[in-house]
C-alpha cells in the first residue's frame, strides 16, 4: 500500500490533469504501514543512492530510475509538507520524529487529500481486465471501475492480516506476467541446537554473522543478533536470511557461524583466551563482552561448567577460543512468510521497465512496491524502494494517459 499511496502522489504531481482513485481493501489505508519498524516506521536511509542499490544485491541496479524520480531526500521534504519531521538514527535508519509510525499513515493521508486524490474503501479487486478502450476493473462488490492505465502495488504475502494477502500476483499472472518463487523475506532462523531456547530473549550487540553451504559461503552480516525460542533472529540475522532462504527452499543444508569477538583476529583471540588458564578466568574474560546468561550458557557447552580454577589444556583454550570466533550453530528453517518483514520474490524484473514501472507484458500496466522480486537488508530501504517505484509508476501513468484519448481517468 505504500508504493500505491506514493503513486497517486506521482501521479498528482505529473501535473498532466486527469484524476486518480485509489481502490483500497480495507476500509482505513496503511494498515501494514502503521506496524512497521515495530511501530516506528523506518521510512527510509540516509544512505547514498550507490548504498541502496547495493542494498539490494545484483538486482539493485533496476532501481536506479526510481530513485531518481524520488528519493530519501524527496520523501523528507514530502512529509515536512504535512508537518511531519523525520529523525536520523544509528546506521542511517530514518524514523518520524514522533516515534509513531500511525502518524506517517496520517500524514500521507493528509497529503492525498490536498491532492484530491480519491480512495474507494473496502474495494477487493478480482479481475483485470484490457480492453480496446482501457482497462475494467472487476470488484467483490460494487460496479466495475475503468480507467485509462492502473498501477497495481498490492503488496506482498507478508502479515497478510492486514490485507496483504497476494492478491497482485495472481492479477498479474493473469495478464501474462510471471512470479518467481515467494518465500518469507526478513525472517528469524531456525536452528537445531537445544541450548539456544534456554536464552531466547538475549540480546547480543556487534556480531558477525555468516552463512555456509559446504565451502560455500552464502552472505555475512554484522549487527544485533537476538537469540529466539527457536533460533536466532535480530537485525543481522533478517539480513542474512535474504541468501539463507532460498538455500533452504532448495533443500540444502546451512550452517551459520557466529563471530562474538569480530573485531579480533583468531590469533588474537587464542592467546587472551590461553591467558585465561582456567574456567574462572574464562568466565570473567567472556562476561566483558557477553551477557550473563550466554556466558554460563556456553561454559556448559564448551564443557568447562564448574571446572573453577582448575588448570586446563592449552588445547581446550584453543577450541573455546575458535568457538568464540565462530559459534555453529546447523539453520534448520525460518518463520513463516506470514510473519515476515517482506516477500522474498515476486514479479520478474525482466518484465517490467525500470524507467517508468511499466508492464513489457501490456501497455497501460505499472507495477511498483513490493510485488517487484526486489529485496534489500533491514535499514528502510526496502520502504524507500516502494516509495520511489510507486511516485515513478504514478508519474509515468500519469503521461501515459496524458497521451491517451479523451478519458483522463487513472
Amino acid at each position: 500500500m505504500v508504493a500505491a499511496l506514493s503513486a497517486a502522489r506521482g501521479f498528482k504531481a505529473a501535473a498532466y490533469g486527469g484524476s486518480v482513485v485509489i481502490l483500497e481493501r480495507n476500509r482505513v489505508v496503511g494498515r501494514k504501514l502503521a506496524i512497521t519498524g515495530k511501530g516506528r516506521a523506518n521510512v527510509t536511509n540516509a544512505r547514498s543512492k550507490e548504498e541502496f542499490v547495493r542494498a539490494f544485491g545484483p538486482s539493485g541496479r533496476f532501481l536506479y530510475p526510481a530513485f531518481e524520480s524520488f528519493f530519501s531526500d524527496d520523501l523528507v521534504t514530502m512529509f515536512a509538507e504535512a508537518g511531519l519531521q523525520l529523525k536520523t538514527e544509528r546506521g542511517g535508519r530514518v524514523f518520524p520524529i514522533t516515534d509513531k509510525a500511525q502518524d506517517v499513515v496520517q500524514a500521507f493521508a493528509q497529503l492525498l487529500v490536498r491532492d484530491g486524490v480519491d480512495t474507494l474503501y473496502s474495494a477487493r479487486v478480482r479481475s483485470i481486465d484490457a480492453g480496446p478502450g482501457g482497462w475494467t476493473i472487476g470488484l467483490e462488490s460494487g460496479k466495475p471501475v475503468r480507467c485509462r492505465a492502473i498501477i497495481v502495488a498490492t503488496g506482498g504475502m507478508s502479515y497478510p492480516g492486514t490485507g496483504s494477502t497476494g492478491d497482485g500476483y495472481g492479477l498479474l499472472e493473469h495478464m501474462g506476467h510471471h512470479t518467481s518463487p515467494l518465500l518469507p523475506g526478513l525472517v528469524s532462523l531456525h536452528c537445531a541446537e537445544k541450548w539456544l531456547g534456554e536464552l531466547a530473549g538475549t540480546s547480543l550487540e556487534g556480531v558477525a554473522v555468516e552463512a555456509w553451504v559446504g565451502r560455500k559461503l552464502l552472505g555475512r552480516s554484522h549487527g544485533e543478533v537476538m537469540i529466539t525460542d527457536r533460533g536466532v533472529g535480530g537485525p543481522a540475522v533478517l539480513s542474512l536470511s535474504l541468501a539463507v532462504v532460498p538455500a533452504l527452499a532448495e533443500g540444502q543444508d546451512v550452517a551459520l557461524h557466529m563471530d562474538l569477538r569480530p573485531e579480533l583476529g583468531v590469533d588474537r583471540e587464542i592467546h587472551d583466551m590461553e591467558a585465561c588458564g582456567n574456567a574462572e578466568a574464562v568466565l570473567a574474560y567472556v562476561l566483558k563482552f557477553l551477557p550473563k546468561r550466554m556466558a554460563l550458557q556456553l561454559m556448559s557447552v564448551w564443557g568447562i561448567e564448574g571446572k573453577g580454577r582448575t588448570p586446563l589444556p592449552r588445547k581446550t583454550l584453543a577450541a573455546i577460543a575458535k568457538s568464540v570466533k565462530g559459534v555453529e550453530l546447523r539453520c534448520t528453517g525460518t518463520d513463516p512468510l506470514a510473519s515476515a518483514i517482506i516477500t522474498h520474490g515476486g514479479i520478474v524484473l525482466q518484465e517490467v521497465d525500470p524507467r517508468s514501472m511499466g508492464s513489457k507484458v501490456v501497455p497501460g500496466l505499472f507495477i511498483a512496491g513490493e510485488l517487484l522480486d526486489l529485496q534489500a537488508v533491514t535499514g528502510g530501504y526496502n520502504l524507500q524502494a516502494a516509495f520511489s517505484t510507486g511516485f515513478l509508476a504514478g508519474r509515468c501513468a500519469a503521461e501515459y494517459v496524458a497521451k491517451s484519448a479523451n478519458d483522463g481517468r487513472l
